[in-house]
């Protein structure tokens, strides 16, 4: 009954609720927790609107010299001319959409988290995860570049939870507007789940190992009467600066709970608090990650009005998989090998539910036409331009494809998922077989072929 009671709180919150919709959704898996023994980090990319997605490789600079970039929200930063080489994959107009995979194995994703910060101010937004993709060799050394540019010019945006894994671990580094962050490396035995709030507890600033962060992260939350000491209550850095539409969102907790019951050992129930990390009932593939970014809420309470909208993708409930997904990515990070074919982004564009998933291994050297709207310099100066980044103003690029067959199959999901799930399986499975039989220092070259594959393949499907 508790639980029943709950869930009509939410649909109630939900229907009346001015709150923002939350969407964005990152499962992280430590190497010890995951089958193959690799770090793996599955992200779902949710931006709302008929905006493009590009896909580039950037080459590295040995340029030693000093550069200053220019910031979006004005003022500039000094750095030395020296960059590593990284793929991007840019969702055009939105400020904290990009997500990037350097030459050193740095994968790069972000979530929004709102903050109950109402004063500070800050400079830093979209160059941010650029900085660090370009400058850091490991996961640590890129929460620490942000820890350090945050500390100086402050961030913009309300909140975020950036993952910055590496072939060896992964942190989760949660920004506050204006100076205040902190970060927490997630257990090799564990596996975490961020939604669109933070998810970091405890903090222990002591234990350099596992957490680091600004040094007066408590007591500046004391300073604004977000946490009380005489409470006895111990100090959460979620509930102290997380602000409250994000904590009890509809689009955050059902997604969250979900999620963790999908993977975990222990099995929680709606109204409970949930862990920042949890020990998986078996060690975690990829298809285990798959299958969490493509939930609907199947066979749950959640799965409310499925047959009433005959589209899974919108809802009361927010969905993991849902109607603004502009792509699905899981990194795999492999220690001991050469990062060309040791790291890979398995990327499905739009929703994972409907497109094959393309193993974009590091050392590809290009990547098809179709899957950019300008070269990349270019596309960078027009990154925010919302007229030129529009499916209609680039009917020739891949992503124009790709809606069109997620609109057709969204007409009427449960009629048409069924063939278009064939087309997927078949898709991924003769990958999967080529990938078997070919050398491992060959496998970036089959990248572009595939990503050129899959766009005459869908073209094919909705030109029927």
């Amino acid at each position: 009954m508790k639980n029943l009671f709950f869930l009509i709180l939410l649909h109630v919150f939900a229907l009346f609720s001015n709150a923002q919709n939350y969407d964005c959704y990152t499962v992280v898996v430590g190497k010890k927790a995951s089958k193959t023994g690799t770090v793996l980090v599955g992200h779902n990319e949710d931006d709302w609107g008929n905006k493009i997605v590009n896909l580039f490789k950037v080459n590295a600079s040995g340029n030693t010299g000093s550069r200053e970039i220019q910031l979006h929200r004005g003022g500039t930063i000094k750095q030395d001319g020296k960059t590593n080489s990284y793929i991007l994959i840019e969702t055009t107009t939105e400020e904290f959409g990009d997500v990037y995979l350097n030459d050193h194995g740095v994968f790069i994703c972000s979530n929004a988290c709102p903050s109950k910060e109402d004063k500070a101010k800050g400079l830093l937004g979209y160059e941010l995860r650029r900085i660090i993709a370009e400058k850091a060799k490991s996961a640590k050394e890129g929460v620490k570049i942000a820890g350090k540019l945050i500390s100086k010019y402050g961030y913009a945006s309300s909140g975020r939870t950036y993952c910055i894994a590496d072939t060896s671990e992964t942190w989760l580094l949660a920004v506050v507007k204006g100076k205040h962050w902190v970060a927490q490396r997630v257990p090799d035995d564990k596996v975490a789940i961020v939604p669109n709030y933070y998810t970091i507890e405890s903090v222990n600033l002591k234990d350099t190992s596992n957490f680091l962060g600004s040094k007066d992260i408590i007591k500046y939350a004391i300073k604004r009467k977000w946490y009380n000491p005489k409470s006895g209550e111990p100090f959460s850095f979620r509930k102290a600066y997380g602000s409250y539409a994000s904590l009890y969102s509809i689009g955050n907790i059902p997604r969250h709970w979900a999620g963790i019951n999908l993977l975990s050992k222990k099995k929680f129930p709606y109204n409970t608090e949930l862990p920042f990390s949890f020990e998986p009932e078996k060690k975690v593939s990829k298809l285990d990650i798959h299958k969490v970014l493509s939930y609907h809420y199947e066979w749950t309470d959640f799965e409310t009005n499925y047959k009433i909208h005959k589209n899974p993708h919108n809802n009361i409930v927010n969905r993991i998989c849902n109607a603004g997904t502009k792509f699905s990515v899981i990194a795999e990070l492999q220690s001991g090998k050469p990062i060309d074919y040791g790291c890979v982004l398995w990327f499905h564009p739009m929703n994972p539910c409907i497109h094959p998933g393309v193993p974009i291994f590091f050392g590809i050297k290009k990547f098809p036409k179709e899957y950019q709207s300008a070269p990349y310099t270019t596309a960078m100066k027009q990154h925010f331009d919302k007229q030129k980044n529009t499916f209609e103003n680039n009917p020739q690029h891949a992503y124009s494809v790709f809606s069109k067959l997620t609109n057709i199959v969204n007409t009427d999901y449960q009629q048409n998922i069924t063939s278009v799930n064939q087309f997927k399986n078949n898709f991924e499975n003769k990958i999967k077989l080529e990938l078997k039989n070919t050398p491992q220092e060959k496998l970036p070259e089959l990248s572009y072929k595939y990503l050129e594959l899959l766009y005459q393949k869908e073209k094919e499907i909705f030109s029927k």
